[in-house]
């Protein structure tokens, strides 16, 4: 009987954890958090359900009908409903709600079970009814939650008004009709339900940061329907969610109730009961008040099926917005790394890279700045600018495809740098810029006057490292075939260069010094160095030397074209801001959806943001589509 009493109290433990961790994957990267919840997650049904079997067994071959309050099967069934914060670990999850609808039949008919054999010892049914129909409600919604993650439409109520709560109203219910416009179906495509001239109208007029803000709100409604059963709220689930608290309630007060007057239990028993009875009303009160600080009641409190003049509703509502304010809806972080970790780096199993990419598996984590956001904003509108549906004929193809050759164009350099990203595939573009980008930053670090924190350096820097991380850690999202290769290659010969080069300091572990000291070297020498370079390539793919001579050439832009370093740095970055543009839009959706289980990508910002400006494919086929139909007609 100790095995149960242990059972009982680890489901209870797992549930708290999902129910305080669960959602904190939308905006945390950190690898240990996602791991716990991974693995609670993972173990949290098995150990319910084990515990039911257990516990129905024991009720049945037991001849003492008090040995174990027989209530607590319903409970169990209440932990497989799962809590309010998450339902899917991931989107695959999701197609498996035919799976979980036949486990809450046979969970049910066990619990049932069970219930019969109370009913018919006349012990204390009245606690366990209750919880009983708040665990069918709880696993139901569960079971709702997998079964329709898609995107419905819902009202929408214009706010206006200069105050801030009011305007916190007016960003979430704008992101909300930004989220209206599209659904994103199980496979990889997405589905524009309105006329991409008005998405265009509503984001084309914000600045960059506010644009940002309102994809932030919008990923967060994505998330909470595929990961969560946070979702839009309605009357006749604030009804099921009374029912649910109150039965609860109520079975405490039943259980408190009956041991007063005869506790025919045992000590330790009657202590695990009052526990889980205790953590069940905390899990439903912490349900309640997840949704009520949630984006959803925002959209419900300030809709047309509340009744209340919208002014006198937001203003009561002015701590939940405050509180909506300083809520963390991604993690606004770009993962980092660098090919000159690779020689150092021990290798990383396939499992923790593919499902928990993190810091123990790159450089920590940077911000992106707002400095960033804005050369990406305004780098999306220059794209967007140059493509018209109703005159420009199909060159969005035309427009999603360019790398980094635009920039170069409009600088008068396609033709010196052109081959490096419209000449090669896009891994080795990826790699040769990373080098050239590395090796440009080293160099001009010798000069005093250099300001590391210029925007442009920082953005060059912080896009590199992060479009290295993604094609190391992330490579679905790059859609690239096999993507890792020639990281591979180029890394492999990176490492026999600098063996060969600095021999003796490669006995204990490599440092960034012996990297700086690599350029140094070719600095002063770079014929010498090249010819090295080349003889350790072998005929291979990789993109070490064709990365050391574009960094010479861009080098040279200062003394044989008397460019300023500034104007050089910019158009580098401007050429990390394409190649950002044209990966995401190759990324498929629902990469992109999983990567919102990770803390969130900037890719996926982008990609969103792009759509919604009908820089997409699949806003071409909307076009398309209304031609074709205009033509027949």
């Amino acid at each position: 009987m100790d095995t149960i009493r242990i059972l009982m109290l680890l489901s209870l433990f797992l549930q708290t954890i999902l129910a305080f961790f669960g959602d904190r994957r939308k905006y945390a990267t950190g690898f240990w958090l996602r791991f716990v919840v991974w693995l609670a997650y993972i173990s949290a049904d098995w150990v319910a359900t084990f515990s039911l079997g257990f516990l129905a067994c024991s009720q049945t071959n037991s001849a003492n009908p008090n040995l174990i309050p027989g209530f607590w099967a319903p409970i169990l069934l209440l932990h497989l409903g799962g809590p309010e914060t998450i339902t899917a670990y991931s989107s695959a999850d999701n197609e498996l709600w035919r799976r979980h609808l036949l486990e809450l039949v046979i969970q049910a008919g066990v619990a049932s079970y069970v219930l019969f054999k109370l009913w018919s010892r006349n012990t204390i049914i009245f606690v366990a009814i209750p919880i009983f129909v708040s665990g069918i409600i709880k696993y139901g919604e569960r079971i709702w939650a997998f079964r329709f993650p898609s995107l419905e439409d819902f009202g929408a109520e214009d706010v206006s008004s200069s105050s801030s709560s009011a305007y916190e109203v007016k960003n979430v219910r704008e992101a909300r009709r930004l989220f209206r416009a599209f659904k994103m179906l199980s496979t990889n495509t997405l589905v524009f339900d309105c006329d991409q001239t008005e998405t265009y109208e509503w984001v084309s007029r914000k600045h960059a940061e506010e644009t940002f803000q309102l994809i932030e709100i919008e990923l967060g409604f994505l998330y909470d329907r595929l990961y969560s059963k946070v979702t839009e709220i309605s009357w006749p689930r604030v009804i099921l969610h009374s029912i649910t608290c109150l039965s609860s309630i109520s079975a405490l007060i039943f259980f408190l109730i009956m041991t007063m007057r005869k506790n025919v239990y045992s000590k330790h028993d009657t202590m695990i009961s009052y526990l889980l009875l205790v953590g069940a009303v905390l899990l439903d009160c912490h349900s309640i008040t997840v949704l009520l600080l949630s984006d959803w009641a925002v959209i419900w409190f300030t809709s047309n099926k509340v009744k209340g003049a919208s002014r006198y509703r937001i203003n009561c509502l002015s701590p939940l917005l405050s509180l909506c304010r300083k809520r963390r809806r991604w993690s606004r972080s770009m993962g980092q790394h660098l090919l000159t970790s690779a020689p150092s780096n021990k290798p990383v199993k396939e499992l923790r890279k593919q499902y928990f990419a993190g810091k123990l598996n790159s450089y920590s984590p940077v911000d992106g700045s707002t400095a960033l956001i804005e050369l990406i904003f305004q780098q999306v509108m220059g794209k967007r600018s140059r493509y018209d549906p109703r005159t420009s004929g199909f060159n969005v193809f035309a427009l999603l495809a360019e790398r980094g050759a635009e920039p170069l164009r409009r600088k008068g350099f396609f033709n010196e740098f052109g081959w490096s990203v419209a000449g090669v595939e896009f891994t080795q573009s990826l790699l040769i810029w990373h080098v050239a980008t590395l090796f440009c930053y080293i160099a001009d670090c010798r000069d005093d006057g250099f300001s590391k924190e210029r925007n442009c350096v920082m953005s060059s820097r912080s896009l590199s490292n992060y479009m290295l991380y993604l094609l190391v850690y992330r490579p679905a999202m790059l859609a690239t075939e096999l993507p890792r290769t020639r990281y591979a290659e180029t890394a492999v010969q990176w490492g026999r260069l600098l063996s060969r080069k600095t021999k003796e300091r490669m006995e204990g572990n490599s440092t960034f010094d012996e990297f700086d000291a690599f350029f140094y070297e070719l600095l002063p020498n770079p014929p010498s160095m090249l010819q090295t370079a080349e003889e350790e390539d072998k005929g291979e793919k990789s993109a070490l030397l064709d990365g050391c001579r574009l960094a010479m050439s861009l080098q040279s832009l200062e003394t044989g074209n008397g460019w300023s370093n500034g104007k050089k740095w910019e158009m580098i970055s401007e050429v990390w801001v394409e190649m950002l543009l044209y990966a995401a839009t190759r990324c498929g959706w629902k990469e992109h959806a999983d990567a919102l289980a990770g803390g969130g990508e900037l890719l996926t910002h982008v990609r969103l943001l792009m759509a919604h400006l009908g820089l997409s494919k699949q806003c071409l086929l909307e076009v398309v589509s209304k031609q074709l139909a205009d033509q027949s007609v």
